[in-house]
């Protein structure tokens, strides 16, 4: 009888990543301290595994890489990982990207992929161009690259699981919340529901525009987004995984419409909403 490896993840709920969202998704990275003192906040990637073929989306934190790599192993268990998606050229999202292709020199990187060979010339070769609209084509179900809606840089792509209906969005729609230790593999369904304030922070930092423009016109194009990809859980990079999309637009909607807002000023005394 072959005893159980005491080292192995469990991607169960135990309160630290990693986790198993779907028998097929892999839901990895750390935690790190966040700007609220003694909490955390997340530095996520995800593995997802098609009969036929894997990816990475996003590459994970460089201070991370021992433990996502043996969650990706154990996850993989003995299959490779054929393609690595970076959704955008940031650190925690790209940093890791020359680690994983040395660590499987198959794996073909795949996404916008412009400015990645002034960085990594000797892997251009194994750089795939995507824009979106294309579809990666996993076997069992295909990836579909997307436009961003809310994004911080030109070359960030959103995408979504054709099979389970996942909707990867880098640092969008962030279900941004500072949390303690013990409950980082959280679903938003198993969370209150995130402060404003932290959220609208997040939008500040990691995004840098919402509060100098606003966002509102950008509501019509994310409601239609949802409404046609009916997605079941929302995965972006940095917040927990949600499990609760109706539930959770109109607080992304809140925590990016920090800026300046159109129309009459407010009459003296009052302030608008």
């Amino acid at each position: 009888m072959t005893r159980p490896d005491p080292s192995a993840p469990d991607f169960s709920r135990t309160g630290t990543l990693p986790r198993a969202i779907t028998p097929d998704l892999l839901w990895t990275g750390r935690c790190l301290p966040s700007s609220v003192p003694d909490m955390h906040a997340h530095y996520a990637l995800y593995l997802l595994k098609g009969s036929e073929a894997t990816v990475l989306i996003d590459t994970g934190h460089p201070i991370h890489w021992a433990e996502v790599r043996r969650d990706v192993d154990a996850f993989l268990d003995g299959r490779p990982l054929d393609y690595i998606f970076p959704t955008h050229s940031e650190l925690p999202h790209s940093g890791l990207l020359e680690r994983w292709m040395r660590e499987f020199p198959d794996a073909v990187a795949i996404g916008d992929m412009r400015d990645y060979p002034l960085y990594l010339p000797h892997l251009a070769h194994r750089f795939r161009q995507a824009a979106p609209g294309d579809r990666l084509d996993l076997g069992d179900r295909e990836l579909l690259f997307l436009p961003p809606v809310w994004r911080d840089l030109p070359d960030t792509l959103w995408a979504f699981d054709t099979k389970d209906r996942i909707l990867f969005l880098s640092d969008a729609c962030a279900y941004f919340h500072a949390h303690v230790p013990g409950q980082c593999d959280h679903l938003s369904s198993e969370i209150a529901p995130p402060d404003l304030a932290i959220m609208q922070d997040f939008n500040d930092k990691a995004l840098h525009w919402p509060k100098f423009t606003d966002s509102r016109p950008s509501f019509p194009e994310i409601d239609e987004l949802l409404a046609r990809l009916r997605p079941r859980f929302l995965a972006g990079a940095h917040g927990c995984v949600v499990d609760t999309p109706d539930e959770a637009l109109p607080l992304f909607k809140q925590g990016i419409a920090m800026g300046p807002m159109p129309g009459p000023a407010p009459a003296p005394g009052k302030v608008r909403a």
